[in-house]
């Protein structure tokens, strides 16, 4: 059976990614429709069976009416559906055909529901992990960079053998700067790790994208100027990227590089920068990253690793992304705030968004603050009993980075529930899938 979540983010992401998740797809789809097609053929032409179509197709219309309609009026569903989010409705028909007419159905239903994410309405009420009212913020410039399917151990900054990450290494191991270890993603896939990020969305359940601020609305709330930065591979349109679309059409500026290689985004903040003189400003930036397929690198990558594979190179340009993106803040700002991490890991020259893999969970966090309030301490804060930083805690360090308490039996109790999102939409404790590898 294909994950649900590959089946989403064909629907649910932009172009770029649709097509790599749709390639996974296939590989299960176009066999199993040759399949039936041969089965047919073989049944009609060889055993020559004599089909007498109109009473079977009219009882099996009847009694799917019949559960279409239990399913609308009398079951735990029912509020989903009369909402417009109709994917749930699929679970029967994928139990019983996983091949080929669930995984349609379910692109089709997944197609109908993208517009519970079309609301552009401000969202009035606060989660209630947040303290309000809101302090005076000590940051003028948040930046959080999020990367895109990046492995942690590729990167030479966490003892990778090639130097895929030299500018990190140096930048993130300054005064005021920390390398974490031991980080894992939320979920597997862009598309429900960076809602987890952004939103109070948990994995349990969708309820707080659609019923609290998001992290973009709490910083338009507490006086900052919102921006949301994404390289041409990571474009937003119409009611695509659904889930984290709906929460980054709540940005103030919403701006697309023209080009689908990263290094081109440092341009791109130096325009906001230079441009914009707003005293308070929170920007995410959403990379291309090693997203398959692996071609997210240059030259000047290739020249530095001459003997990498396709993905080290890609994590390379990611570096110098970093770099170039550094180099600006630092040049415009004096009193800033930058995070890196990634939505997601990747099973090198496979994907994510499969099984169990835990590669598709480990990923990099690094942290650097003009502001000495804001130290490796303050991340390490976060971090699980179980001794990792999960991708749930993000939205509580940005929440405090802009200037909001969070009540700390709320914050607790998710502390020690680390638990992931998985690719079939089902939720594990995190060190379930770690112990199984």
């Amino acid at each position: 059976m294909i994950s649900e979540g590959v089946l989403d983010s064909i629907i649910e992401t932009n172009s770029h990614e649709a097509m790599s998740m749709a390639k996974q797809a296939s590989i299960i789809i176009i066999p199993a429709l040759i399949a039936d097609f041969i089965i047919l053929l073989i049944l009609k032409k060889i055993v020559r069976i004599k089909f007498k179509l109109f009473i079977p197709i009219t009882i099996y219309v009847l009694i799917l009416s019949y559960l279409i309609y239990c399913l609308v009026n009398y079951t735990a569903l029912t509020p989903d559906i009369k909402r417009g989010f109709y994917k749930a409705s699929d679970s029967i028909i994928r139990k019983c055909y996983p091949a080929v007419l669930a995984n349609l159905a379910y692109i089709l239903t997944s197609y109908a529901s993208t517009d519970i994410y079309s609301d552009t309405h401000e969202i009035e009420k606060f989660n209630q992990a947040v303290i309000l009212p809101p302090n005076k913020p000590n940051n003028d410039l948040i930046v959080f960079i999020m990367g895109e399917s990046s492995l942690v151990s590729r990167y030479s900054a966490y003892g990778y053998h090639q130097q895929t990450t030299p500018f990190m290494t140096n930048i993130f191991s300054q005064n005021g700067g920390c390398i974490i270890p031991n980080s894992h993603s939320a979920a597997a896939l862009t598309r429900d790790s960076i809602p987890m990020t952004l939103s109070f969305n948990v994995p349990e359940s969708n309820d707080n994208l659609f019923d609290n601020k998001s992290i973009i609305e709490m910083a338009k709330f507490n006086h900052y100027k919102t921006y949301w930065l994404a390289s041409a591979g990571q474009r937003i349109q119409g009611t695509f990227n659904t889930k984290y679309g709906f929460i980054a059409r709540k940005s103030d500026v919403i701006t697309f590089s023209e080009d689908l290689l990263d290094i081109s985004l440092s341009q791109l903040l130096k325009d906001t920068l230079q441009k914009d003189n707003s005293p308070k400003k929170f920007i995410f930036v959403h990379l291309r990253g090693s997203h398959q397929p692996y071609k997210g690198y240059d030259e000047v990558d290739k020249l530095a690793l001459p003997d990498a594979e396709a993905y080290d190179l890609t994590i390379h340009h990611t570096d110098r992304t970093i770099k170039a993106l550094y180099d600006v803040i630092n040049k415009y700002s004096n009193n800033y705030t930058i995070i890196y991490t990634s939505d997601h890991g990747e099973i090198v020259n496979v994907g994510h968004g499969i099984g169990d893999n835990i590669d598709q969970f480990l990923i990099p966090f690094m942290f650097i603050s003009t502001n000495q309030r804001y130290n490796c301490q303050f991340i390490e804060s976060f971090r699980g009993p179980n001794g990792y930083l999960s991708g749930l805690m993000n939205k509580y360090i940005l929440s405090n980075l802009l200037g909001y308490e969070i009540d700390p039996a709320i914050l607790n109790k998710e502390k020690n529930n680390d638990r992931v999102f998985m690719p079939n939409s089902s939720v594990m404790p995190f060190l379930e899938v770690l112990n199984k590898h």
